[in-house]
């Protein structure tokens, strides 16, 4: 049996988010004003990929009221929102990366808020585990192009391989050693994209030795080699 439509009430000033492939509908009171930008769902993957804590936020729709967080900030969010609609009515060389680059801080910016009006009673304090898939999450940061052993983050962390696994796949639903490989491939996504690297130097840099074997690993985790994703997205930008 389906459900009905779900009615929401919101009011200024605040931010809607509505996902990819959601029906729905406005009815806005006399006199109401804002901005309405429509983002291609292939524009949001790349930053969804990117970050977990993203991803989940804007998994359903969101809407985060702008007039409980800092002055500056609420200023801020509403700068990124005009500077997005000027650049999409201008012409200018570099239209679709900017438009891209400001979309990305509006997520970011938008999730921050959101988290922070959405934080449990307790005062949002973390779990012991939930501060140690952070501190993994640092350590992954610093250190993902040197090619670490999962024993070599369990011992930083403070626990048994084990337990750091557990850890993961409980607290980010991935393994330590998935967790690497999606941090390896986001850096070699924006490279791609974002540079104009040839794919043996980025692979260097993400410390593969192997340029082939980079190619291979690239390959087993989006299906596509580094030059085909190369074409195909550079291809999206200037659609």
């Amino acid at each position: 049996m389906s459900k009905g439509p779900e009615s929401r009430v919101f009011s200024a000033p605040c931010a809607v988010f509505i996902p990819p492939g959601t029906a729905h509908g406005f009815h806005f009171a006399p006199n109401s004003e804002g901005i309405v930008a429509t983002v291609l769902a292939d524009r949001l993957s790349l930053p969804l990929a990117t970050d977990r804590a993203l991803s989940a936020f804007f998994s359903q729709t969101r809407i985060v009221p702008v007039d409980g967080v800092d002055a500056g900030e609420g200023k801020h969010i509403d700068h990124l929102f005009r500077r997005i609609l000027a650049e999409s009515m201008e012409g200018s060389v570099g239209r679709d990366l900017m438009l891209d680059a400001h979309v990305t801080e509006v997520l970011v910016w938008l999730a921050r808020a959101g988290a922070r009006a959405t934080l449990p009673d307790d005062g949002g304090v973390p779990t012991r585990d939930s501060g140690r898939l952070q501190m993994l999450e640092t350590l992954i940061a610093a250190h993902f192009r040197e090619h670490r052993s999962v024993g070599f983050y369990a011992e930083k962390v403070g626990v048994s391989v084990a337990q750091l696994n557990r850890i993961a796949r409980q607290e980010a639903g991935a393994s330590v050693t998935q967790l690497l490989a999606r941090r390896l491939v986001d850096a070699a996504r924006r490279d791609l994209i974002f540079t104009p690297t040839p794919v043996q130097a980025i692979a260097y840099s993400l410390g593969f030795q192997d340029p082939a074997y980079f190619n291979r690993f690239f390959r087993r985790q989006t299906g596509t080699t580094p030059g085909a994703y190369r074409e195909t997205e550079r291809r999206r930008l200037v659609s």
